[in-house]
């Protein structure tokens, strides 16, 4: 499947962006996802998801409770106050970027299980959504990628944001295999910008594999009218952190790859690919 997010006018999808409203997004982190959106004509919705034991309390008092001078304790309701304004502080920064690049951003909240909340706003309105992480939860890294390509079926492809180090137009698609060269280029030829180029690294454990992937990616990528630059990698024998190196050093603005693959296996080398490379990362189906 292309990596697509639906134009506003077709009301069939968006960039559904995944904020913590206890994080810091500064403008660098909040590029990516509006660029996105910008490209593809689309608009933003931002999403809070709350805890499932919220809906206990909208009518309960509760009272957080401590020992007898207990600086920490206080009341609910200036507990839920003060997350008011965090998530009133997360908004007006998406607000900003948004407004920045001509992108339309409505804002939602939700509260409950955060990937059936966001399953569910991508099948409302789909089947043409990105979900964009603005921040990667360091305590579920190594599940919630794949927990999310499982089970939102309304979304093609989702989007770490990430710190972007240069402004510069240049997306960079790890390529496994050329079964999804076709549709990840396209994604890559829409946000590289007219002029492009687009850099392919190719992600091979062995000499006949890059070779193969080589071939049949030169042959594919000729009918793309965005220039398409083949970097010499070579195999990785294994080690996709010489890779993760490889493609820090080519200062990408967006990265494109494939989820659960050889070069991004699991959610702690994603992390750690976004960290090295200080770049964003969308993943494809």
């Amino acid at each position: 499947m292309i990596a697509h997010v639906a134009e506003a006018s077709e009301l069939s999808g968006r960039v559904v962006l995944w904020l913590d409203p206890e994080a810091d997004y500064p403008v660098s982190r909040l590029e990516a996802p509006v660029r996105l959106a910008a490209a593809y004509g689309a608009e933003i919705e931002t999403v809070v998801v709350a805890d499932a034991s919220s809906d206990l309390t909208d009518d309960v008092p509760i009272r957080v409770v401590g020992p007898s001078g207990f600086a920490g304790a206080r009341d609910f309701a200036v507990h839920e106050r003060q997350l008011e304004l965090l998530i009133s502080r997360c908004r007006r920064a998406v607000d900003g970027v948004g407004a920045a690049h001509g992108v339309h951003v409505r804002h939602s909240r939700a509260s409950g299980d955060a990937v059936d909340r966001i399953s569910e706003m991508c099948l409302e309105r789909g089947p043409w959504n990105i979900v964009a992480l603005a921040r990667l939860p360091v305590s579920e890294s190594d599940t919630v990628i794949g927990t999310l390509l499982a089970n939102v079926s309304g979304a093609t492809g989702f989007l770490l944001c990430g710190p972007q180090r240069t402004k510069q137009p240049r997306v960079v698609v790890i390529i496994e295999d050329t079964e999804r060269l076709t549709p990840m280029l396209r994604a890559a030829e829409r946000l590289s910008g007219p002029r492009g180029p687009v850099h392919v690294v190719i992600a091979a454990e062995t000499v006949e594999g890059y070779a193969e992937v080589e071939a049949q990616s030169r042959l594919l990528a000729s009918e793309f009218h965005v220039p398409v630059v083949f970097e010499d990698v070579g195999p990785t024998f294994g080690v996709p952190e010489a890779l993760t190196e490889f493609v820090a050093r080519l200062r990408p603005s967006l990265i494109i790859a494939v989820f659960g693959g050889s070069a991004l296996a699991d959610g702690r080398e994603l992390s750690r690919a976004s960290v090295v490379a200080q770049a964003p990362i969308l993943l494809v189906r």
